[in-house]
């Protein structure tokens, strides 16, 4: 297909010579004698380039820019035709998407070279244009992943903080609450950042759910997930979860652990790694996981994270390594819900550098 090539400028000449060289040169011209015409032809059709004229009767070059980018109506790099040598002036035309200046003498094959480089940062800024609106896409199907970040039940309180690079990423929370009581939830962390992490998220989740319909226990909802998980996705493709099903009648949490970092688990002020792990999901096609339980009598509830709260550096709140994160979570002086406010602190600070998606569960267990 052809790359289209708008000129404009008041000149007659001008414009048919230009129109001429563009057609003999493989290109589909259009042609507009000012701004405001330019304006008129640009709301109908996509062009690839713009060879722009400065001085033009109605609305000049400088006024064409402003309009275009004040409302967004192309995203073509502009060839400016003009011997001006203000600086402040072309300073402004940089920064409304002028790529370069050329004079309306400048010899042909200089000028075919630099339409022919303005086409090259055209095809850049359509690819980061298309990835914009694709990454867009993605999170507004991502969000819809996730339930709600708070849960209040009987003998439970459940906050989450999930915060994702680029606004998409491989972290994963779900939950769901039983008619008994009971709830059953799971966090992972999906290999990979970005639109193809994104995408596997979506499809652990309904793994899970699936999962779930042929078994309760975390052990064998891991096994089967693990299953799948190795039919469907890449082989460079690899996924740590922990799942639990916690009962706070029973005094019970059955829990699963597929190469996630252990969870802290709260007594009294004091606090402990919950023991009980296997593999992560995905090399081994027939891996099977065990349930694990513990006696939830003592508990004053339990933290589960992503592995990226070991990767923030900087920041107020000292998460310098994965033996920071330690110290605060033995740090006696803070409950449950201080110590997931300081890592929902860590994640957020300004000044912290967070190198991959970072989540944070806090369950908090009442009346225990």
């Amino acid at each position: 297909m052809k790359k289209k090539v708008l000129v404009i400028d008041d000149e007659e000449m001008i414009r048919k010579l230009m129109t001429d060289i563009l057609n003999q040169t493989g290109y589909e011209p259009l042609s507009a004698a000012d701004g405001a015409s330019a304006v008129a032809l640009l709301e109908q059709n996509r062009v690839d380039l713009i060879i722009l004229d400065m001085n033009m009767p109605q609305m000049d070059g400088l006024e064409f820019l402003h309009y275009t980018n004040e409302h967004r109506l192309t995203h073509a790099p502009v060839l400016m035709f003009s011997g001006m040598s203000d600086k402040e002036t072309m300073l402004e035309c940089y920064g409304l998407g002028v790529y370069d200046f050329i004079k309306k003498s400048e010899q042909l094959e200089i000028m075919l070279k630099r339409i022919e480089n303005g086409l090259k940062i055209g095809e850049m800024i359509h690819f980061n244009e298309f990835m914009r609106v694709e990454l867009e896409t993605a999170r507004k199907f991502q969000k819809y992943l996730y339930p709600e970040s708070a849960l209040s039940a009987p003998g439970i309180e459940m906050a989450v903080h999930i915060q994702l690079m680029s606004g998409i990423g491989g972290d994963l929370y779900d939950y769901i609450k039983f008619m008994d009581g009971r709830i059953i939830f799971f966090v992972a962390d999906v290999s990979g950042h970005s639109i193809s992490a994104a995408m596997y998220t979506a499809m652990v989740k309904m793994m899970f759910r699936k999962a779930l319909k042929e078994s309760e226990k975390p052990g064998d909802i891991l096994t089967r997930l693990n299953r799948e998980v190795s039919e469907n996705l890449p082989v460079e493709s690899f996924i740590t979860i922990f799942c639990g099903l916690l009962d706070p009648a029973g005094k019970t949490l059955h829990y699963a652990n597929g190469g996630h970092p252990r969870p802290y688990i709260f007594t009294g002020g004091k606090a402990a790694v919950l023991e009980g792990h296997d593999s992560f999901l995905g090399p081994i096609k027939d891996a099977k996981f065990i349930t694990f339980t513990a006696n939830t009598t003592a508990w004053d509830g339990m933290i589960v994270f992503t592995d990226g709260i070991f990767d923030i550096r900087g920041g107020g709140n000292g998460f310098d390594s994965e033996e920071g994160l330690e110290r605060h979570m033995k740090d006696g002086t803070l409950s449950i819900r201080e110590k997931f406010n300081l890592i929902k602190g860590a994640i957020t600070d300004p000044n912290a550098l967070v190198n991959d998606d970072c989540t944070v569960v806090m369950i908090e267990l009442k009346g225990q």
